[in-house]
Protein backbone atom coordinates (compact mmCIF):
# COMPACT_ATOMS: atom_id res chain seq x y z
CA UNK A 1 0.00 0.00 0.00
CA UNK A 2 1.57 3.35 -1.01
CA UNK A 3 1.66 5.48 2.59
CA UNK A 4 3.40 8.84 0.66
CA UNK A 5 1.81 12.08 1.85
CA UNK A 6 0.52 14.14 -0.70
CA UNK A 7 -0.07 18.22 -0.56
CA UNK A 8 -2.57 18.85 -3.30
CA UNK A 9 -3.22 22.91 -4.06
CA UNK A 10 -5.98 24.36 -6.45
CA UNK A 11 -4.71 27.84 -6.41
CA UNK A 12 -7.04 30.94 -7.31
CA UNK A 13 -6.74 34.38 -7.46
CA UNK A 14 -9.63 34.18 -4.74
CA UNK A 15 -8.82 31.32 -2.89
CA UNK A 16 -6.25 28.52 -2.61
CA UNK A 17 -7.63 25.11 -2.21
CA UNK A 18 -5.58 22.48 -0.22
CA UNK A 19 -5.63 18.94 0.95
CA UNK A 20 -3.16 16.80 2.31
CA UNK A 21 -3.51 12.62 1.74
CA UNK A 22 -1.38 10.32 4.07
CA UNK A 23 -2.45 7.05 2.42
CA UNK A 24 -5.99 6.71 1.70
CA UNK A 25 -6.20 9.32 5.17
CA UNK A 26 -7.53 12.62 4.69
CA UNK A 27 -5.07 14.24 7.17
CA UNK A 28 -6.09 18.27 6.05
CA UNK A 29 -8.27 20.63 3.67
CA UNK A 30 -9.73 23.30 3.70
CA UNK A 31 -9.48 27.12 1.92
CA UNK A 32 -7.60 29.72 2.91
CA UNK A 33 -9.46 33.19 0.71
CA UNK A 34 -7.01 35.48 -0.83
CA UNK A 35 -9.41 37.73 -1.88
CA UNK A 36 -8.99 40.05 0.91
CA UNK A 37 -5.44 40.08 0.09
CA UNK A 38 -4.14 42.97 -1.97
CA UNK A 39 -3.91 41.06 -5.49
CA UNK A 40 0.51 42.61 -5.43
CA UNK A 41 0.75 40.42 -2.35
CA UNK A 42 -1.24 37.06 -3.32
CA UNK A 43 1.90 35.23 -4.89
CA UNK A 44 3.76 35.92 -1.34
CA UNK A 45 0.60 34.58 0.81
CA UNK A 46 0.21 32.11 -1.62
CA UNK A 47 3.94 30.86 -0.84
CA UNK A 48 3.64 31.55 3.08
CA UNK A 49 1.02 29.11 3.34
CA UNK A 50 2.98 26.56 1.48
CA UNK A 51 5.85 27.39 3.68
CA UNK A 52 3.31 26.47 6.69
CA UNK A 53 2.09 23.27 5.00
CA UNK A 54 5.98 21.90 4.06
CA UNK A 55 6.83 21.94 7.89
CA UNK A 56 3.64 21.22 9.25
CA UNK A 57 3.10 17.57 6.90
CA UNK A 58 5.86 17.40 5.30
CA UNK A 59 4.88 15.55 1.92
CA UNK A 60 6.59 13.58 -0.21
CA UNK A 61 5.04 15.39 -3.11
CA UNK A 62 3.46 18.88 -4.06
CA UNK A 63 0.75 18.58 -6.79
CA UNK A 64 -0.57 21.28 -8.24
CA UNK A 65 -3.33 22.40 -10.90
CA UNK A 66 -1.88 22.65 -14.10
CA UNK A 67 -2.77 26.04 -15.66
CA UNK A 68 -1.61 27.57 -19.15
CA UNK A 69 -0.09 30.82 -19.97
CA UNK A 70 -2.89 33.51 -21.27
CA UNK A 71 -2.12 35.96 -23.16
CA UNK A 72 -5.19 38.48 -20.78
CA UNK A 73 -4.91 39.12 -17.11
CA UNK A 74 -6.85 36.55 -14.70
CA UNK A 75 -6.07 33.16 -16.32
CA UNK A 76 -2.44 34.59 -16.86
CA UNK A 77 -2.54 35.43 -13.01
CA UNK A 78 -3.97 31.95 -12.09
CA UNK A 79 -1.25 30.87 -14.22
CA UNK A 80 1.65 32.74 -12.84
CA UNK A 81 0.42 32.10 -9.15
CA UNK A 82 0.07 28.03 -10.19
CA UNK A 83 3.74 27.88 -11.67
CA UNK A 84 5.11 30.25 -8.16
CA UNK A 85 3.45 27.63 -6.00
CA UNK A 86 5.24 24.30 -8.29
CA UNK A 87 8.51 26.15 -8.27
CA UNK A 88 8.44 27.29 -4.43
CA UNK A 89 8.11 23.98 -3.16
CA UNK A 90 11.03 22.52 -5.76
CA UNK A 91 12.88 25.21 -4.76
CA UNK A 92 13.05 23.86 -1.18
CA UNK A 93 13.41 20.18 -2.20
CA UNK A 94 9.88 18.89 -2.87
CA UNK A 95 8.95 16.59 -5.70
CA UNK A 96 6.13 18.45 -7.63
CA UNK A 97 3.55 17.15 -9.97
CA UNK A 98 0.88 18.85 -12.17
CA UNK A 99 -2.10 17.34 -13.90
CA UNK A 100 -4.72 19.24 -16.12
CA UNK A 101 -8.28 19.46 -14.71
CA UNK A 102 -10.06 17.66 -17.02
CA UNK A 103 -7.65 14.54 -16.74
CA UNK A 104 -8.36 14.66 -12.79
CA UNK A 105 -11.89 14.81 -13.24
CA UNK A 106 -12.26 12.00 -15.80
CA UNK A 107 -10.54 9.82 -13.20
CA UNK A 108 -12.58 10.92 -10.19
CA UNK A 109 -15.96 11.14 -11.69
CA UNK A 110 -15.56 9.37 -15.06
CA UNK A 111 -15.77 12.67 -17.17
CA UNK A 112 -13.82 15.01 -17.75
CA UNK A 113 -16.39 17.85 -18.41
CA UNK A 114 -18.05 16.71 -14.85
CA UNK A 115 -19.28 20.13 -13.27
CA UNK A 116 -17.64 20.87 -10.22
CA UNK A 117 -20.66 19.65 -7.82
CA UNK A 118 -20.16 15.97 -9.19
CA UNK A 119 -16.67 15.94 -8.45
CA UNK A 120 -17.53 17.10 -4.73
CA UNK A 121 -20.57 14.65 -4.26
CA UNK A 122 -17.72 11.63 -5.29
CA UNK A 123 -15.29 12.91 -3.20
CA UNK A 124 -17.65 13.49 -0.41
CA UNK A 125 -18.83 9.74 -0.68
CA UNK A 126 -15.68 8.57 -0.03
CA UNK A 127 -14.98 11.15 2.92
CA UNK A 128 -18.21 11.37 4.66
CA UNK A 129 -16.78 14.15 6.83
CA UNK A 130 -16.52 16.43 3.94
CA UNK A 131 -20.51 15.97 2.98
CA UNK A 132 -21.23 18.93 5.16
CA UNK A 133 -19.28 21.32 2.30
CA UNK A 134 -21.12 20.02 -0.50
CA UNK A 135 -24.45 21.71 -0.49
CA UNK A 136 -24.75 25.17 0.61
CA UNK A 137 -27.42 27.60 0.97
CA UNK A 138 -26.10 30.05 -1.31
CA UNK A 139 -23.89 29.63 -4.78
CA UNK A 140 -20.89 31.80 -3.28
CA UNK A 141 -20.49 29.29 -0.26
CA UNK A 142 -20.48 26.23 -2.78
CA UNK A 143 -18.06 27.88 -5.39
CA UNK A 144 -15.81 28.47 -1.87
CA UNK A 145 -15.96 24.88 -1.20
CA UNK A 146 -15.23 23.59 -4.20
CA UNK A 147 -11.79 24.41 -4.12
CA UNK A 148 -10.83 22.13 -1.24
CA UNK A 149 -13.24 19.43 -3.56
CA UNK A 150 -10.79 20.44 -6.27
CA UNK A 151 -7.32 20.01 -4.63
CA UNK A 152 -8.94 16.86 -3.23
CA UNK A 153 -9.28 15.29 -6.34
CA UNK A 154 -5.87 16.44 -7.43
CA UNK A 155 -4.77 14.38 -4.24
CA UNK A 156 -6.95 11.28 -5.00
CA UNK A 157 -5.97 11.24 -8.32
CA UNK A 158 -2.09 11.30 -7.67
CA UNK A 159 -2.51 8.69 -5.48
CA UNK A 160 -3.96 6.72 -8.20
CA UNK A 161 -1.83 6.98 -10.57
CA UNK A 162 1.27 6.61 -8.43
CA UNK A 163 0.48 3.10 -7.33
CA UNK A 164 2.90 0.21 -8.37
CA UNK A 165 0.42 -1.94 -10.48
CA UNK A 166 -1.27 -4.83 -9.01
CA UNK A 167 0.53 -8.32 -9.08
CA UNK A 168 -2.48 -9.98 -9.17
CA UNK A 169 -2.81 -12.80 -11.92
Amino acid sequence: MNTSTILALDPGLRELGFAVLAGRKLVASGVRPLFLTPPAHRVAEGRRLLKQWLRAYDPDVVVVERTYAHPTGTFDSVHRFATALQKAASRRGFATATYPPQTVRKAIAGNGNAPKIDIARVLAAKYPSLRVYVTQDRKWKERYWQNLFDALALAEYHRIVSQPPSRSR
